[in-house]
């Protein structure tokens, strides 16, 4: 499938990207999750674990991570490796008890003959994932990406991320020159895969749930994403 979006990003701090060019938001499920995210933090509390940054296993990134992080460590001298980024849930067997989550998931029909994983992330206030590329392990420049040594992600590799409640002040998601926040429980955003750097911290007094997918896309997928814009809403 063609991916709608630009690629690679140009790394200019100081241009301004527009909505759809490497980010767009697709539209927003419509529901009650509260149950289901009640039952996340009480009854599957103990199923999440909290994730440093420098443990990142960058599974499904074309370009490899040194081992231990190492190397990508040397270049953030200024960093806490050890810092939390959130607490993640991979919520594969637990389908039937959270058939909300779940009817998210199959909506984006995924080609699940290919490499697929669902999780749900839960970031508690002052976790924060810095400035990276999902494809890329370490710190992102243009000199890596635009390089001839870069690996490109295969072109119907996909990734979502859809928030499962509302915007709290201090929350925010910057995706290349785009920094999102005021979003509504449901709100469902995708990006260029390859080599758009992107930032999400908690500031806030409160925790934000989020349900993560990423696999190969569909025919369907892709049309979801083309068609998609912030007006779309969808029952679930």
């Amino acid at each position: 499938m063609n991916s709608p979006f630009k690629s690679p990003w140009h790394f200019d701090k100081f241009r301004e990207d527009k909505e759809g060019e490497y980010v767009k938001i697709v539209g927003r499920f419509m529901g009650d999750f509260s149950r289901e995210l009640t039952m996340l933090r009480t009854r599957f509390s103990t199923h999440f674990s909290a994730k440093d940054y420098n443990k990142q296993g960058y599974n499904h990134a074309a370009n490899s991570a040194s081992k231990n992080h190492k190397e990508e460590d040397k270049s953030n001298p200024y960093g806490q490796p050890d810092a939390k980024i959130f607490s993640h849930f991979k919520f594969a067997g637990y389908e039937d008890q959270l058939p909300i989550i779940q009817a998210m998931t199959d909506f984006f029909k995924f080609d699940l003959t290919e490499h697929f994983t669902k999780k749900l992330d839960d970031q508690m206030p002052n976790d924060q994932l810095m400035w990276h590329i999902d494809n890329l392990p370490g710190q992102p420049t243009k000199e890596i990406v635009h390089s001839d040594g870069f690996k490109y992600q295969h072109p119907d590799k996909i990734r979502f991320l859809i928030m499962l409640e509302d915007h709290q002040p201090g929350q925010m998601a910057q995706f290349g020159n785009i920094v999102y926040t005021q979003w509504r429980a449901g709100t469902i955003f995708t990006w260029d895969w390859s080599t758009l750097p992107h930032v999400t911290w908690n500031g806030s007094w409160h925790k934000r749930m989020a349900l993560q997918l990423t696999g190969t896309g569909s025919k369907e997928t892709w049309d979801i994403v083309k068609n998609g814009s912030k007006h779309k809403e969808y029952q679930i």
